[in-house]
């Protein structure tokens, strides 16, 4: 049976008419035949990789965003199916944590040539989710977020509504109590305005809060600031989406396969951006749960070479 290529049509920040026949065209090049479906409003892609498993479809590959290879990883959990991506998001970040390159062509290029390996995904109250688990403030903000990144999208000035209700979130959060157990032995109470649960290295605007984190150490990374003030949460945040090393007194960083979280107060919860209720909760790590086709060494030395060739170009 051949792949199953699953495209978000509307992934990135532009719409591109040219999208879908580009793709086949780099498909036909390396002579890999396929089958293709188009998520739509009414399925982000999860539905699709649902019937694909039953189907008994060997791989899938994802040509979309983040959210879009989330949804289909959810379906194909635990499975025997393979993924390949492709990402053309505005962010790519999962693509990013994986060292595949934005460029399609040798994202193709690893579908055809990479290597078979097995990540980990994190599960919080039987929830998959690839990237991070956001306690707290960050999760009261989400849905902010959202709305201004689909407003950005469509270029209108809806955001700004929104903007000013995250102000307002923003200001009127306090921090909180929380009890902390990590597998299950050793026991915190912080007192802070949000935990972060990490999978990945990146997530969200491209904020690299975990940079010590692996997708394949059976292990997740929990990041929070204890009795720190808004300031020191901006200047955290501000670094992480720099990509730069934030060392501060307050912060704690732990890695535990299991971690609970309960609060006086419940707390607001998303996973990778979807809001899936409130503390007490529970977060696992789902070892090797997913197989996914990555580049190998010789791979990434050709695509640096390629960069690098291409630099030379453009400075001359």
């Amino acid at each position: 049976m051949n792949p199953l290529l699953i495209v978000n049509p509307t992934s990135g920040a532009s719409l591109n008419s040219n999208l879908l026949p580009d793709l086949l065209e780099v498909f036909k090049s390396q002579n890999l035949e396929i089958e293709i479906e188009q998520t739509t409003p009414e399925d982000d892609g999860q539905q699709i990789a649902a019937k694909a498993s039953t189907n008994g479809v060997q791989l899938v590959i994802v040509a979309g965003g983040d959210g879009t290879i989330e949804a289909v990883v959810r379906a194909i959990a635990n499975t025997q199916i393979t993924l390949g991506i492709i990402p053309l998001g505005t962010r790519n970040n999962l693509a990013a944590s994986l060292n595949i390159p934005n460029n399609f062509h040798q994202a193709v290029r690893i579908i055809k040539e990479g290597q078979i390996s097995s990540i980990d995904l994190g599960k919080v109250d039987g929830y998959y989710f690839l990237e991070v688990v956001g306690i707290g403030l960050e999760a009261s903000l989400f849905p902010c977020g959202e709305d201004v990144k689909e407003a950005a999208k469509k270029n209108t000035f809806a955001p700004i509504g929104s903007i000013f209700s995250g102000l307002k979130t923003f200001f009127a959060f306090h921090p909180h109590r929380l009890t902390l157990r990590l597998d299950g032995k050793l026991k915190y109470h912080p007192r802070t305005l949000q935990i972060n649960i990490c999978n990945s290295p990146r997530y969200g605007a491209e904020i690299v809060l975990a940079p010590n984190a692996k997708m394949d150490d059976g292990k997740l990374d929990v990041i929070y600031m204890n009795r720190s003030s808004k300031l020191d949460h901006l200047r955290h945040l501000f670094s992480a989406m720099r990509g730069q090393p934030f060392e501060h007194e307050l912060l704690r960083t732990y890695q535990a396969s299991k971690i609970e979280i309960e609060s006086y107060l419940p707390l607001e919860v998303h996973a990778d951006g979807t809001c899936i209720g409130q503390t007490p909760i529970t977060i696992e790590v789902a070892p090797k749960a997913l197989q996914v086709l990555l580049p190998t060494p010789k791979l990434l030395a050709e695509f640096a070479d390629q960069e690098g060739s291409n630099m030379r170009e453009d400075n001359n």
